[in-house]
């Protein structure tokens, strides 16, 4: 038995617009679906600000029992464990889950493609290890233009090279 190449299109016109309108619907559903999903990330991080603010981040963080927060870039890129470079540490310590360098990353925090012409070495690093440092807790900062909530949280417990080597990378960021 032959098959021929056209008998899998619609042989009737009404057949023809069942099937456009199935994709419409399917397509619809997958961006209102990827709609609701920023939204909600949006209303998650407003709560938090409502809320005091706290240590809360969206994607690469979840809030444990004790309130503090869990950074799950280490599983998400294991990849660059041990790797001592700004962009590895950029990624691994899960940075990139909120902000954006170059077109890739988080939309939930600034993005940093150009920090280095904004901000030094030592400003950038004390942001990373304590950015209450610079803004309250459950304010905003605007960042080229934007205005972000202030929800990052601190990276403390990151080791004062990896601090040195991250904001290096990020100063170098022109």
């Amino acid at each position: 038995m032959r098959i021929s190449s056209t008998s899998m299109l619609p042989q009737t016109k009404k057949q023809f617009f069942r099937l456009i309108t199935i994709i419409s619907i399917l397509l619809m559903s997958f961006v209102i679906i990827g709609i609701s999903g920023i939204s909600s990330n949006k209303a998650y991080a407003m709560k938090a600000l409502e809320n005091g603010g706290g240590n809360i981040m969206m994607g690469s963080m979840m809030k444990n029992k004790g309130g503090m927060v869990s950074n799950r870039g280490h599983e998400m890129f294991p990849q660059y464990k041990g790797v001592k470079t700004g962009y590895a540490l950029f990624r691994y310590e899960g940075c990139i889950m909120c902000h954006t360098i170059n077109g890739q990353g988080g939309i939930m925090g600034p993005d940093l493609s150009h920090m280095g012409s904004i901000k030094n070495f030592s400003w950038i690093a004390t942001q990373i290890a304590d950015p209450s440092a610079h803004f309250s807790r459950g304010g905003a900062v605007t960042f080229n233009g934007i205005k972000y909530p202030t929800i990052m949280p601190n990276f403390k417990n990151m080791s004062s090279k990896n601090i040195g080597i991250l904001s290096k990378y990020l100063e170098s960021l022109k």
